[in-house]
């Protein structure tokens, strides 16, 4: 119970307090001033009588004891004293923004090593140092105020890197996710990846559960073990990129963020060993997360896929490509190949069915719904370009509505990849596609690893109970 009453003060706060609040961090403190937050918000600093109309203190120890969440963003000298005075105040948790601390240099490390030690022996927990920190919809607060406040989603982060968190969220956010938290943890002294991973399986409102991991804090020396257990307790989609793989790698990690790395082997086994889903780029944690948060009740029990292309070029190329990864592009039998040649007048009645202009038709909807229903597809991949005129464009998106309905009907779920083009209104052509609920992919390759790590996740289910 008292974990749980951490956290919700670290994403629910009823009081906020910011120390080294100044009119150079305006945009930054925008995130707790402009999001509807229901609480009480307090700012300590040195050189301004009033930020954002709102009074500010001159010291930490003319805040009110008890605050429940607190940022700290000043000069590393002065950390030891103010962490002092928040824990002497009794402040539940607080967030450490400064850097230049154990990932920098030896007085970093000592600095860091003193503030460990007085958050041992206290009741305040932290995040941080050297982190962005927190972004709460549900809290009504975030460290960055470009991320979405609404509406409140299902989908947290928990991120080593300020930079990665801010790419993730607003990539998701631009392709039609909406997130309930993320977290940027840094070095991770007090609070840590497991403790997150731990409270978020917990909590109801979460289903997706994403992170980027560079290594464990020095701080912790049994988070391993802790992690594995938490990971094998949890029941829900765990998305887990890890990095430091590689000697170079590694270096990264330590300077980044002080981080202790594990051997390759030991994370392989942890990840066959539990449900969480190890992804190995950014780009495939992004549209892993992607197709989760559409199709975590749509999990495909075949790994074999529709492919619908716009060219035979990129058909060939296509289907080399994703059948590497892993997945298949079945034969149709012969009683579809039958059906499909009525429809289909020039070119082969194959999968991957190549159908340039059939997406602007009455009869893609008709090839559509015949070759969905092979017992070997567990899903659909099919390729988009924007509809050249007005009358087109009115065909192609009941189409690709009607697909999506096929899809979820048939319970396979459907990728759509998008390429770059230089078309005009691409952005707006994209967004409706968004708006209709269907997810939009940079590639099939892209695509394909998104839904091999569904069928992954399946997978690992039902081993789970067999």
């Amino acid at each position: 119970m008292e974990q749980i009453n951490y956290f919700e003060k670290l994403f629910y706060p009823k009081t906020i307090a910011f120390i080294g609040a100044s009119k150079r961090r305006e945009w930054q403190l925008t995130g707790y001033v402009d999001r509807g937050f229901q609480g009480k918000l307090y700012f300590v600093s040195k050189g301004n009588d009033k930020i954002f109309n709102i009074d500010c203190l001159r010291d930490v120890n003319d805040l009110p004891d008890g605050i429940d969440h607190t940022i700290i963003a000043v000069n590393r000298d002065q950390l030891v004293e103010i962490v002092k005075k928040c824990i002497k105040k009794n402040f539940a948790t607080i967030h450490i923004f400064s850097a230049g601390t154990g990932e920098w240099d030896e007085e970093g490390r000592k600095i860091e090593e003193e503030i460990y030690e007085l958050l041992k022996n206290s009741s305040t927990r932290a995040i941080g140092p050297n982190c962005m920190g927190l972004y709460s919809t549900g809290g009504r607060y975030t460290f960055n105020p470009s991320f979405k406040a609404d509406p409140v989603g299902n989908v947290a982060i928990i991120s080593q890197s300020g930079d990665l968190t801010e790419r993730f969220v607003q990539n998701l956010n631009s392709l039609g996710v909406d997130f309930l938290v993320g977290a940027s943890i840094g070095n991770s002294i007090s609070i840590n990846v497991t403790d997150l991973i731990q409270y978020f399986n917990a909590d109801s409102r979460i289903e997706i559960i994403s992170v980027y991991f560079e290594g464990f804090s020095r701080y912790h020396h049994i988070e391993g073990r802790r992690l594995y257990n938490v990971l094998k307790e949890t029941k829900k989609p765990v998305i887990f990129l890890r990095t430091g793989k590689t000697d170079a790698g590694k270096r990264s990690a330590k300077s980044h963020t002080g981080s202790l790395t594990t051997s390759n082997q030991i994370w392989n086994a942890v990840f066959s060993q539990t449900n969480a889903i190890q992804v190995r780029t950014f780009e495939e944690l992004v549209e892993t997360t992607l197709a989760f948060n559409h199709y975590k009740d749509l999990l495909p029990n075949e790994k074999g896929v529709l492919l619908i292309t716009w060219s035979g070029g990129n058909a060939t190329i296509a289907t080399d490509l994703i059948t590497q990864l892993g997945v298949t592009v079945p034969e149709f039998s012969d009683s579809t190949k039958v059906k499909l040649k009525s429809l289909i007048r020039f070119g082969g009645v194959v999968n991957p069915l190549d159908l340039p202009w059939k997406n602007f038709s009455d009869e893609y909807s008709k090839i559509a719904e015949i070759a969905i229903k092979e017992p070997y597809i567990g899903g659909v991949l099919a390729e988009s370009y924007q509809p050249f005129d007005e009358n087109s464009r009115d065909n192609y998106f009941e189409n690709l509505l009607f697909l999506k309905h096929l899809c979820h009907e048939q319970r396979k779920p459907l990728f759509l990849s998008l390429p770059f083009t230089n078309f005009l209104n691409r952005q707006k052509y994209r967004n409706r596609i968004i708006d209709m609920g269907v997810p939009i992919f940079k590639s099939f390759e892209s695509a394909a690893k998104a839904f091999l790590n569904l069928y992954l996740y399946k997978t690992k289910l039902k081993n789970k109970t067999e």
